[in-house]
């Protein structure tokens, strides 16, 4: 099977003892002159990430190498491998993770072996996109997925409502326990750099960094599902607890006719669904793992919590609310605290040239920051900036021909990955993506943009 690999790295200064010195801030300064002498970008103390696809890949660790060797330095890494033009009958949930400020308490609850479990309470609202989620290793659900598989009499899970003590309105979730354990998952379970059977056994470049790199703080291999432990239809599960030598994993498959039909009805969104990786044969370098069931609580507690849900719904909650002045105090107040994130605010002058101009909404937020970085997520462009990619990104959309509804508005924000933010006609703010047409993620206005942005 084809994959790509990834490494992010960073060196580490060698003390007079004789062990690397993590903190330093002239270490700082020397690993981002290093990585820019190498023609790479890195973060503020010098993380890089490498593609391994690059044709200087070779190149560049002959030079860590050399650079390491007569400096005193060594160099520690993650390395990461996914797989690429997965065909497969089978699909992984790729859950993303709830918000910190989502999750809030725990219920404890017990199987019905009398086992202490966990369930979850939370604060629904602050979730903005209901999609899949992750806490730990449960998984949970936005209600559209449990009410579509009610709705296609799809009976290979059971769910349990997931609290919610949020004053607000919002889509709930439900812990999800599925029916059907498959026996083993093959991953890269302690994987270790001294074990050197299994590095070259893995291939790829994973020999060379070994070679070259003091630690590889860990070796993420796309887990990978034996042929002979799948059904041929419905929705399974793996679970495998962690420990202290490896993480653990809890993981839905889902048949493709399900897969399909989910996306379809717009149940989930493409990222929340990748092809699984199915195989005959072990790959090199991977461990095959036994699963266990999942615990879950008793019929008793999820009836219970089925009608606490049943009495939520027919509740009036309020629905959340954020004003402009709420925004633009908290803006000031992020500019205050991180200087260094934000431009200065725009002209009074300047910013009467953009009353004739679509972004005449966002004038409020330019005069606090023309741009600046909300979040590690999202960066607020500055007026020019924001004209400039937004007419790029006009063009770019009038060419796309798979879009049947195309958003009507402007670039106010970019992420890391190529994502956009578009404030639209309506007033909304959305989340674009760069790898499909698709909204991922949606705000009921500007100032709620600014705020679940600047909060997170």
């Amino acid at each position: 099977m084809k994959y790509t690999e990834e490494l992010s790295w960073i060196l580490d200064k060698l003390g007079t003892n004789g062990r690397p010195n993590y903190f330093d801030e002239e270490k700082y300064k020397e690993n981002i002159e290093f990585v820019h002498s190498l023609g790479l970008k890195c973060d503020c103390v010098g993380w890089c990430k490498l593609d391994l696809s690059n044709q200087r890949t070779s190149e560049i660790f002959d030079q860590i190498s050399t650079f390491c060797k007569e400096n005193g330095w060594c160099a520690r890494g993650y390395y990461t491998r996914k797989y690429v033009d997965v065909e497969s009958e089978w699909y992984e949930l790729v859950p993303s993770y709830f918000n910190d400020n989502t999750h809030c308490e725990w219920i404890k609850t017990i199987t019905d072996n009398g086992e202490s479990i966990n369930t979850s309470i939370i604060r629904a609202f602050h979730e903005l996109t209901p999609t899949p989620k992750l806490w730990g290793k449960n998984i949970y659900v936005p209600e559209r997925f449990r009410n579509f598989c009610i709705e296609n009499n799809i009976n290979d899970l059971d769910f349990c409502w997931v609290k919610d003590k949020g004053k607000y309105e919002a889509e709930q979730y439900f812990h999800v326990y599925g029916k059907r354990l498959i026996p083993h998952v093959a991953g890269d379970f302690g994987f270790k750099k001294s074990d050197h059977n299994r590095v070259n056994e893995a291939g790829g470049w994973l020999p060379e960094i070994a070679n070259i790199f003091y630690e590889l703080q860990y070796v993420n291999l796309q887990d990978c599902y034996l042929a002979d432990d799948l059904p041929d239809s419905g929705i399974v599960y793996a679970y495998i607890p962690d420990t202290s030598s490896c993480a653990g994993r809890h993981t839905l498959l889902i048949y493709k006719d399900i897969a399909e039909l989910l996306l379809h009805q717009k149940v989930l969104p493409t990222s929340a669904l990748r092809p699984a990786s199915v195989v005959k044969e072990l790959p090199g370098g991977y461990v095959l793992k036994k699963t266990e069931p999942l615990k879950r609580p008793t019929q008793q507690f999820m009836d219970m919590m089925l009608l606490e849900y049943n009495n939520i719904k027919m509740s009036n909650r309020p629905i959340r609310m954020v004003s402009e002045k709420d925004a633009l105090k908290i803006l000031r107040i992020a500019k205050k605290e991180r200087k260094e994130d934000f431009q200065k605010a725009l002209t009074k002058s300047k910013a009467q040239d953009i009353y004739t101009t679509a972004y005449v909404p966002v004038v409020p937020y330019y005069c606090v920051a023309n741009g600046g970085f909300l979040s590690d997520e999202y960066e607020f462009l500055s007026y020019s900036k924001a004209v400039q990619e937004n007419d790029e990104f006009q063009r770019n959309l009038d060419a796309e021909e798979l879009l049947d509804t195309k958003p009507e508005g402007i670039i106010i924000a970019t992420c890391p990955d190529g994502d956009v933010i578009l404030l639209c006609n309506n007033g909304e703010v959305i989340r674009f993506s760069h790898e499909a047409p698709e909204i991922t993620e949606q705000w009921p206005s500007l100032a709620q943009f600014f705020v679940d942005t600047l909060n997170e």
